[in-house]
């Protein structure tokens, strides 16, 4: 999970889903977890994911951690972020988008 490549995806989805998402974090959920898993979230997994992203936001809010430490940017050269997103927001998607892409359903085929 700490491996630059998965970091690096992670960050990536989370950029993509606060660029094109949508404009509630229902819409985005929805737009990351079709991303990974090509199919819409049941109600309790889209309960579940805007739990984990309101408590990501908040922690990070409060200034817990480094939203730069957390997207993996910190010393290097950040994202442009899109229009009205804070480096809040990106994290926390990167946090969300780090669950989504090491679920069972997403890495293995069945």
């Amino acid at each position: 999970l700490n491996e630059p490549l998965f970091m690096e995806a992670a960050q990536a989805l989370a950029l993509k889903t606060l660029q094109g998402g949508g404009q509630t974090d229902r819409e985005r959920v929805t737009f990351a977890f079709r991303r990974c898993l090509a199919r819409r979230p049941e109600a309790e997994e889209t309960r579940e994911l805007l739990s984990l992203l309101q408590k990501q936001t908040a922690r990070l809010a409060e200034g817990w951690i480094s939203p730069w430490g957390i997207t993996g940017m910190d010393g290097k050269r950040r994202p442009e972020l899109p229009a009205g997103a804070t480096p809040v927001q990106l994290a926390a998607w990167t946090t969300v988008s780090r669950v989504l892409l090491n679920l069972d359903e997403t890495i293995t085929k069945e």
